[in-house]
């Protein structure tokens, strides 16, 4: 094995460079991981994109990796080299190689497919749902259908949930959607959306109610579809401005307010395993989510569309050969 590997460092806005750097060497609890993808996330394109303030540079970021071990640690129990795994990173994933601790790994069955078995996105999407504890024939609404609102839609499914609806501005993104498990599409571009959940519900509002767009619209629309006492979960604020909500409101509802994501290291990796074991079981497709590939050398390319979001384009992964 060369002692050395390629790796991309973003080096300020809008400019990622590829460079050459040691391989790293796993802890006596970790194991190597020769990469095989490493999905683009939302948060990584604020990073690229300027947006996110007070980051130091250059950065060397990527969180959704996934590979074939290389080698394991002298403590590591029960991953071995040649397993193909999922990880749960803090970064250092756009590489030829980076190095996990066991506990933070999923081994994959053979046949599962490394560019789907993106370990990060698919547990924040199950833990969100989990968080929200859907009970059996629940009406929930999504509102912003994005790469992991739509993984959330299908969690809710095998949860056992009764009305799916999806709520976004692309009608490309509906049609995925409903093609999932969505028993209703809506597009607040051309309908009263809330006119159209209250007659759906008996005027009542949705059980859950989930924004998964992380922008003041998406919030206060969502507000407004969820029953008195129902669950209002906000999954996609993490980053960016300050928001504001009508609290007077939100309490005279009574609503119970979900913030959907954990920080708890053993929670997180609890959802990646049940996420990917939904995954292997078919209960949860990727092949229509996961939508664009690129090589290491093209990252730059990779967040440049990934931050222009066109028509058909759900979610990009820079792929390794190996």
């Amino acid at each position: 094995m060369s002692a050395t590997m390629q790796a991309a460092l973003l080096q300020g806005p809008r400019t990622f460079e590829v460079t050459t750097m040691p391989i790293p060497e796993p802890g006596a609890d970790e194991i190597l991981v020769r990469t095989s993808a490493c999905g683009i996330c939302t948060s990584e394109l604020d990073m690229w994109e300027g947006k996110a303030k007070g980051l130091e540079f250059p950065r060397f970021i990527g969180h959704e990796p996934s590979g074939i071990v290389e080698k394991t640690g002298t403590n590591v129990k029960e991953i071995r080299p040649g397993d193909r795994v999922a990880a749960w990173s803090e970064g250092k994933g756009y590489a030829e190689f980076f190095t996990a601790r066991e506990e933070h790994v999923m081994k994959l069955l053979s046949d599962t497919r490394l560019d789907h078995a993106l370990g990060e996105p698919i547990a924040c999407a199950t833990n969100g749902v989990r968080k929200a504890d859907p009970q059996l024939n629940d009406s929930v609404c999504i509102v912003g259908c994005g790469f992991m609102g739509l993984i959330m839609l299908q969690v809710f499914r095998a949860r056992g949930v009764g009305t799916i609806v999806a709520v976004d501005t692309r009608e490309s993104i509906l049609e995925l959607a409903l093609s999932l498990g969505a028993t209703h599409g809506m597009n607040p571009k051309n309908m009263n959306v809330r006119k159209a959940v209250k007659d759906l519900t008996g005027g009542r509002g949705v059980d859950v109610g989930v924004e998964a767009a992380g922008l003041q619209q998406t919030l206060d629309l969502t507000t407004d579809l969820v029953r008195m006492e129902g669950k209002l979960e906000v999954f996609g604020f993490h980053q960016g401005e300050p928001r504001s909500v009508n609290w007077g409101y939100w309490n005279w509802m009574a609503f119970q307010i979900i913030n959907g994501h954990v920080r708890s290291g053993s929670i997180y990796v609890e959802g990646m395993k049940v996420g990917l074991t939904l995954l292997e079981r078919g209960l949860l497709k990727m092949d229509r989510l996961v939508t664009h590939h690129y090589s290491l050398s093209d990252i730059n390319k990779a967040f440049q569309e990934g931050s222009a979001k066109e028509d058909g384009f759900v979610k990009g992964v820079v792929q390794f050969k190996i």
